[in-house]
């Protein structure tokens, strides 16, 4: 706990150690504010249409004194979305490039459902579940999934019996994403502007609407961001 000067009580003596309690959790956007660190840099600064550009991310955890997203993980969900915008204002979205370890399947966003086992709640042994992640499709996603005894992704903690690779960001560590731009005919010349933003959520979107929770337990907090700019050439 920070300590600094001041008084612990109003009419008690000043103290030069006095602990400031400076420990709000994830429900503070300016706790999670800055937890991360990114940058974004592409492997060249000029380029034209139907070349293919590279952009490299650096996520480095400079903050929290452990992994982050933590506390409830089956829960949270924190993504990188990088989009790039041209000089006419064209937006493409830019998909990771994948790395090919076990259990990624579950760290990119996708359009599949999951949190089947809710059903036991429901009463109802049919339920096909909601949205796995409800984010943008391909967006890099870091997390530790918890599973149900049948495989199934699982926001029910007493009912998990494993759990999937824990790709969250660690104390100190530094983690790296590509982001491969093949860049299409017709692309505006000009400056393109290339935009990396790491959001965060307590609960995950789909799961919160379905369940009713008050919409600040879903609201979207923004970590970090960073901005890049390649030119395009005729």
């Amino acid at each position: 706990m920070t300590k600094a000067k001041s008084y612990t009580a109003l009419d008690g003596n000043a103290y030069d150690d006095a602990r400031q309690h400076l420990f709000h959790g994830a429900h503070d956007p300016g706790k999670i504010r800055g937890v991360v660190e990114l940058r974004i840099h592409p492997d060249v600064n000029e380029s034209k249409s139907g070349e293919s550009v590279k952009f490299t991310v650096a996520l480095f955890n400079q903050k929290a004194g452990h992994k982050f997203p933590t506390g409830s993980v089956e829960d949270r969900i924190l993504w990188l979305h990088v989009e790039a915008t041209d000089a006419a204002g064209n937006v493409y979205h830019l998909p990771v490039d994948k790395k090919g370890f076990d259990g990624e399947e579950y760290t990119i966003g996708a359009d599949i459902l999951a949190y089947q086992d809710m059903g036991i709640a429901l009463d109802d042994p049919n339920f096909e579940g909601v949205q796995r992640d409800g984010i943008p499709i391909g967006d890099r996603i870091f997390r530790m999934p918890y599973f149900d005894p049948q495989g199934r992704m699982t926001i029910q903690q007493w009912n998990t019996k494993s759990l999937g690779v824990d790709y969250r960001i660690g104390h100190l560590e530094t983690k790296l994403e590509t982001y491969s731009f093949a860049l299409p005919d017709g692309i505006a010349q000009g400056q393109m502007k290339i935009s990396a933003t790491l959001n965060y959520q307590l609960l995950v979107k789909p799961v919160a609407q379905f369940l009713g929770v008050p919409d600040e337990e879903s609201k979207i907090m923004e970590v970090n961001n960073h901005t890049t700019y390649l030119e395009i050439l005729p």
